[in-house]
């Protein structure tokens, strides 16, 4: 998130996440791994504790198959 105060951010809380700032992004894409979300909250969305943060070596969070259309791919040439 890029401003903690916007009512994307609040419904992200009100559903139990964490707003973090972009550098979280960039500093996950730069190590090639999940970093500590601690370091990157807002704006304390997450208590002072560990609650809301995920472990450094923890694999993303799985996220379901998108449900494919039959005869929704590309078109056959």
């Amino acid at each position: 998130c890029a401003f903690p105060r916007t009512p994307k951010a609040e419904r992200a809380r009100q559903l139990g996440g964490v707003v973090l700032g972009p550098a979280w992004i960039w500093e996950c894409q730069r190590l090639q791994r999940r970093l500590p979300c601690g370091p990157y909250l807002l704006d304390g969305s997450a208590s002072s504790g560990s609650e809301g943060e995920e472990p450094e070596d923890a694999p993303p969070p799985s996220r379901p198959s998108p449900k494919v259309k039959k005869g929704a791919g590309p078109p056959q040439v």
